[in-house]
């Protein structure tokens, strides 16, 4: 009777494909977490996005002019436009001067008003960067007539020691653009 089996040859030949194969898979493993992030980043910007586009239509569809109040058409109807007619924040008529000026307490309503999301978001602190925070908010300018005012938006939940880079989502409320880009925050 014969036996049969593998040679040592054989054996050793298959250990070094499957090493082969090891080496080169392993390091695209290895980035799948990042990617996930990346993922939830960019979809969830995307959303804010389509909102902000959303908003906008129904406050054309109402031919509305200027500052609304409450526009009802949209979500809950409890947010706000700035003079242009995009979404500005919540109660905006004496802080937010009749929808001319953005506040970094808008930018927190607009991501809840406008999400339908369950991120752990807060202010732009240094403590913000020690809890379990997915976003960190806050704004620049103020004068959304100002084409550099903005709120803006960074998911840390990849990464959130402070001075890391992340994805960031800039909305500016006076034109309704919304910007993605890796940033920094300090």
């Amino acid at each position: 009777m014969k036996a049969k089996g593998f040679t040592l040859i054989e054996l050793v030949t298959v250990i070094v494909i499957l090493g082969i194969v090891a080496v080169t898979a392993l390091p695209r493993f290895m980035n799948l977490t990042q990617d996930a992030h990346d993922s939830v980043a960019h979809a969830s910007f995307a959303s804010f996005e389509s909102a902000v586009d959303l908003y906008h239509n129904c406050w054309l569809a109402n031919a509305s002019k200027g500052h609304v109040k409450d526009l009802a058409c949209f979500g809950e109807g409890n947010i706000d436009s700035s003079i242009t007619g995009f979404p500005l924040g919540e109660d905006t008529a004496a802080h937010g001067n009749e929808g001319q000026q953005l506040t970094g307490g808008y930018c927190k309503q607009l991501w809840q008003g406008l999400m339908d999301e369950d991120f752990s978001i807060d202010i732009h602190a240094d403590a913000s960067f020690n809890k379990d925070n997915d976003i960190i908010y806050w704004y620049y300018g103020g004068a959304v007539t100002d084409p550099d005012t903005h709120c803006y938006f960074n998911y840390i939940a990849d990464n959130p020691a402070k001075g890391q880079e992340n994805w960031q989502m800039r909305y500016y409320p006076g034109t309704g653009v919304v910007a993605i880009g890796k940033a920094t925050l300090g």
